[in-house]
C-alpha cells in the first residue's frame, strides 16, 4: 500500500503543470482567433502598394483585379499585355457584368500615370 502512494504527489504535480499549460494555450488561442477575426473585417489585404490596398481604395473594389491590373501597367511586352487584358476581360465579365473592371481600370490608370 505504502508503494502505491508513494509517487503520487510527483503526479498531482505534473499533472497540475499539464492542466495550467492547457489553460494558457488555449486562452492565447482565444485571444488570436478573436484577434483575426477583427482584423479580417477590414478587408485589408496586406502591404502590397500603398496606393492599391488603401483603406479608401480597397473597402469597395476587388484588390485581385486591382493586382492583376497592376500587373497588366509592369509588363514590357505589348503581346503579353493583349493576352493578360484578354484573360481579366474574360472573367471579370463573367463575374461582374456591371462593369466595375472598367471602372477600376479607370481608377489604376489614373493613379499609374499619375506616378510616372
Amino acid at each position: 500500500m505504502k508503494i502505491l502512494f508513494k509517487n503520487s504527489r510527483g503526479q498531482i504535480g505534473e499533472t497540475l503543470t499539464w492542466v495550467v499549460a492547457t489553460i494558457i494555450i488555449l486562452v492565447i488561442l482565444i485571444f488570436f482567433i478573436f484577434g483575426s477575426s477583427l482584423l479580417g473585417k477590414t478587408k485589408s489585404v496586406g502591404t502590397f502598394r500603398e496606393s492599391l490596398t488603401s483603406s479608401k481604395t480597397t473597402l469597395n473594389s476587388d484588390i485581385f483585379l486591382r493586382k492583376s491590373l497592376f500587373t497588366y501597367l509592369s509588363l514590357t511586352s505589348n503581346d503579353q499585355k493583349q493576352a493578360l487584358e484578354k484573360k481579366i476581360v474574360s472573367i471579370y465579365w463573367d463575374k461582374d457584368p456591371d462593369g466595375e473592371y472598367n471602372q477600376t481600370r479607370k481608377e489604376i490608370l489614373i493613379m499609374y500615370n499619375k506616378k510616372r
